[in-house]
């Protein structure tokens, strides 16, 4: 399937097995049945990289994520799985600008 030309993305949860995602292209709407066999429950990381696997729009899948799943933060998981060390990145920058700080001001009380 190629989402890549689509004006607008839908998705609606049937049950906690079954997610039904919908898209509109100039020649109408389609759509796709997303069942988890495996654990029995479809969750929201499934359906957005399901969908930006099948080349949509982060600016289509957004909206209807937040319509679909309003605890669910989209630009989070996209950041966790894209940059999995960049909280780690910045505790350590953090830390690293406290230590000079404290160096700083004790090398300044020993003057």
């Amino acid at each position: 399937m190629d989402l890549t030309n689509v004006d607008e993305v839908g998705v609606s949860p049937q049950n906690e097995h079954r997610v039904l995602i919908s898209w509109r292209r100039a020649d109408g709407w389609s759509s796709f049945a997303c069942v988890d066999r495996g654990s029995g429950y479809v969750a929201p990381e499934d359906v957005l990289w399901w969908l930006l696997r099948q080349g949509a729009q982060l600016e289509l899948v957004r909206p209807a994520l937040a319509a679909a799943y309003p605890d669910f933060d989209v630009d989070a998981e996209v950041d966790h799985v894209t940059m999995p060390d960049r909280a780690e990145k910045r505790a350590k920058d953090e830390q690293r600008r406290r230590d000079a700080r404290a160096d700083f001001k004790r090398a300044r009380r020993q003057r």
